[in-house]
């Protein structure tokens, strides 16, 4: 790849990176609040469903800082190891679309009611998931082109 393409491409994502970072460990903070919420009040639901997603977005925003760095690293968008990092955040999507949300009602003072709803955010997050596992895809072509490319330079 052009040296000063690669340049632009490392001062491009700096910032994408820092964020990224920042974020996963927020969402890290938000998974342990809602967890120690649950544990204060074991039969408030919501708090268990709210760690497990703030787990997913832990997960997904960490393998988004991965790849940026793997892309500062190295200087090249296409690589295995992206390719895999972005099928692994396409799953933990997809599975984390399937989490139901949980309410819990009180019916009196001693008894609750919980649902659980699958709803039009759990298919938007599933179908993020295959989006992004689509463009893992993408990854894999681009990746042969840069081979092809790299020979030929």
């Amino acid at each position: 790849m052009n040296k000063t393409i690669s340049e632009k491409l490392k001062k491009r994502t700096f910032i994408d990176t820092v964020l990224s970072c920042i974020l996963c460990f927020v969402a890290l903070g938000a998974a342990i609040w809602q967890f120690i919420g649950y544990l204060d009040h074991t039969n408030m639901k919501e708090y268990l469903s709210n760690s497990l997603c703030s787990i997913i977005i832990f997960a997904d925003l960490g393998l988004l800082a991965l790849i940026l760095l793997e892309i500062r690293r190295t200087g090249k968008p296409f690589s295995k190891k992206i390719i895999t990092k972005l099928r692994i955040m396409a799953v933990i999507l997809f599975a984390g679309g399937l989490i139901p949300s949980f309410s819990t009602i009180p019916v009196d003072d001693s008894q609750f009611a919980v649902t659980l709803s699958f709803d039009m955010q759990n298919i938007l997050i599933i179908a993020a998931g295959v989006i992004i596992g689509i463009i893992s895809e993408v990854f894999v072509y681009g990746l042969s082109l840069q081979e092809d490319n790299d020979l030929i330079a």
